[in-house]
């Protein structure tokens, strides 16, 4: 059975984890929306109400109150305090490498961090180590460089520091020690590693300078108040990807997730292996780039990841790894020694578990290598040693060999291939993997109904050949508006020339201010029908108009009836009660902002200004045979600020609107993304999202 459907996913857990800290660090009330509601990051905000602030669960649409967004209310920095109790980390080893680093530089704060067994197991060395050098002091209650530690607060120096590891938590927790301190930050990092924490301090008010490898902050920087909007983590993405890669006719679209380079490269490590991925960009939130990825089945093959990929790959090389044991030829990766201290031994892990279940693997001190092979089964037990992503990954792999082993049966209706140890563990990061992935197995075609898509967009951005071809592949009407502008044109030319053999007038103010011309257009019986082959007849007052539409008289006096609100009103009300009767696909500026406003789906084309005017040059020929790629441009860009500008009517993207940029997709590429949309966005299943209390 295939996977399909549409997936929202859990908040981000690396921008779960700043969110909450930053707007504990600012003086005033932070939102945090679509909050993480797993352990680790519900033990950040404990932490943070631990330091003095104040942590409310927002309320909901239903007014519950909802364990995915939050209010933060902290007296700021110079008011927190040292907590009562032990900082319990439960299994996070991001938290409590960020927390140790907060602490350190917080002067008369002291606190002890802890964490579960796991947790404790793990080296904190990377993260002390450093900080020790820059004035820090910890005692270690334990074990020698291990959870729990005594954490005591001081005033440190300015920082500069050169981070060798290319780790994004002893960056990150350097930066926030300096920040505690209030104290200038040099930090010159020769291995680039992640950069969340740069990108939601700049969006949190905070001046990040970054100059080739090196980053400053100056002393006394502190972050603002803000609304956290935090996307999808696009790491628990990955295991649906990989699922959607290997399984024969799935489809599935993620929404809403994280784009940040050092966070989705694992798309193109798969892209590289040949899978058939889209990826959508759609805007900016925290200070990160976020939009809609969409994946569907595509054989793959086995590749060497490039040392240069690693860094940004240490937390979906699990799951990779299992696209590379169902993939053709070999798969490997070396230079990732990261994996091995992270929640399990991840290489060893691996390994271990591949070459029991009857993959053939071979284990390096910094990576491994698997012989791929998309026909074998893989079956027997898994030991997952309390890591989540260990679970998560040989459940896409139990799904995928119960589809080799029953190629026609449904994957739910089967017995598993593969026993998984320590199914609980997924609970600290991903709590609706399980329903999710249920989801996307237990699907069906909705029934759409009556629908209407919009899809709007700059001249020469593709619009009416996307929208004549989704509309036939639905069986949908495509709406031409630009006619409904004509017969009010028409009719309105006529009516003005009956009314001026009195008196006289000009066309532009007439149909702007003239009670009778515009009297008789308002009141004017105007409707759209649709024969069965699809053909729109636009029929005024009893009568089809149809060749009188077309004449250049036409073309030349509609400007006045397009600009005119009280047209547009007509045209929208003509246009919305074509909706009642039929399916529509819908095409224009102001489809989706102004004139559907409830439409089912809506499109945003965009395409750069060069592109789009190579595309009209041939037309602009038709009428000025010497006019240059340059001109049109020009005249491509000149007619863009006046659709921008329209008071009414204006190129503007409906606010829900989804951006496609169709500069290097092909008119019928674009239309199948947006039919996968439509289909994955219809899929049935019901899916229950557990949440967690702080």
């Amino acid at each position: 059975m295939p996977m399909r459907g549409s997936l929202n996913f859990p908040g981000d857990k690396s921008l779960s984890h700043r969110a909450a800290i930053l707007a504990t660090l600012a003086t005033g009330t932070s939102t945090l929306t679509n909050y993480l509601d797993a352990s680790d990051t519900l033990n950040t905000l404990k932490a943070m109400q631990a330091l003095g602030a104040k942590v409310t669960p927002m309320p909901a649409p239903d007014g519950s109150a909802s364990e995915r967004q939050f209010r933060i209310e902290s007296p700021g920095l110079s008011a927190l305090k040292s907590p009562a109790q032990p900082i319990d980390c439960g299994n996070s080893g991001t938290l409590s490498r960020l927390i140790i680093g907060l602490l350190s530089g917080m002067a008369g704060v002291t606190a002890v961090v802890d964490g579960d067994a796991s947790l404790r197991k793990r080296p904190m060395r990377r993260v002390t180590g450093p900080l020790e050098k820059l004035g820090a002091k910890f005692e270690w209650l334990g074990a020698a460089d291990c959870l729990p530690v005594r954490v005591t607060g001081v005033k440190l120096k300015g920082i500069e520091f050169t981070e060798t590891l290319g780790s994004a938590q002893v960056k990150s927790a350097v930066m926030l020690a300096a920040l505690a301190s209030q104290v200038a930050i040099v930090i010159h990092e020769p291995i680039p590693s992640r950069d969340h924490t740069e990108n939601m301090l700049r969006f949190a008010g905070v001046d990040v300078l970054r100059e080739q490898q090196t980053i400053r902050v100056a002393a006394g920087a502190c972050p603002q108040p803000r609304e956290y909007k935090i996307w999808g983590d696009i790491s628990s993405a990955a295991f649906f990807a990989v699922g959607a890669s290997l399984l024969p006719e799935s489809e599935v679209l993620f929404k809403n997730v994280l784009l940040n380079p050092f966070r989705d490269r694992y798309l193109a490590t798969l892209t590289d292996m040949g899978a058939a991925i889209e990826i959508l960009p759609q805007r900016d939130e925290c200070g990160e780039r976020g939009g809609d990825v969409l994946v569907r089945h595509a054989p793959l093959h086995g590749i060497t990841i490039p040392k240069a990929d690693i860094p940004s790959l240490i937390d979906e090389l699990p799951v990779l790894t299992i696209a590379g044991a169902f993939a053709a030829g070999k798969f490997t990766y070396r230079d990732a020694k990261e994996l091995r201290v992270k929640e399990s031994d991840r290489i060893a892990i691996m390994a271990q578990n591949l070459a029991r279940v009857g993959a053939t693997i071979e284990e390096f001190d910094d990576g491994l290598a698997v012989d791929g092979d998309p026909a074998r089964a893989l079956g027997g037990t898994i030991e997952s040693h309390m890591d989540h992503r260990i679970v998560m990954s040989f459940e896409i792999a139990d799904l995928v060999s119960r589809h080799i082993r029953h190629p026609h049966d449904a994957e739910l209706m089967q017995s598993a291939s593969l026993t998984i140890k320590g199914k609980e563990w997924v609970e600290t990061s991903f709590p609706s993997f399980y329903d999710k992935l249920h989801y996307t197995l237990a699907h069906g075609a909705s029934p759409m109904g009556k629908s209407v898509i919009t899809i709007d967009g700059p001249a020469g951005s593709g619009k009416s050949t996307v929208a004549y071809t989704v509309a036939r592949a639905l069986g949908f009407n495509q709406i031409d508006s630009g006619a409904l502008y004509r017969a009010f044109t028409y009719m309105g030319y006529r009516e003005f020339t009956r009314l001026t053999i009195a008196g006289g007038a000009d066309w532009e103010h007439a149909v702007a201010g003239s009670e009778a011309l515009t009297n008789y257009l308002s009141a004017l019986a105007v409707e759209i029908r649709f024969s069965p082959d699809g053909r729109q007849h636009v029929v005024v007052e009893g009568k089809e108009l149809t060749d009188e539409l077309r004449s250049p008289e036409i073309a030349a006096r509609i400007k006045p009836i397009a600009d005119a609100r009280y047209i547009r009103e007509r045209v929208r009300e003509v246009l919305g009660q074509a909706a009642d009767s039929y399916s529509l696909v819908a095409d224009g500026r102001d489809m989706g902002s102004e004139v559907f406003q409830r439409a089912q789906f809506k499109f945003f084309l965009t395409a750069d200004s060069r592109t789009r005017a190579e595309r009209r040059l041939a037309e602009f020929r038709e009428k000025s045979p010497a006019i240059t790629l340059t001109e049109v441009q020009r005249q491509i860009e000149a007619r863009d600020r006046d659709d921008e500008q329209r008071e009414f009517g204006g190129l503007r993207p409906a606010t829900e609107a989804i951006f496609i940029d169709t500069s290097s997709r092909t008119q019928e590429q674009v239309a199948q993304i947006m039919l996968a949309y439509v289909r994955c966005q219809r899929t049935e299943g019901q899916m229950t999202e557990r949440a967690s209390g702080i």
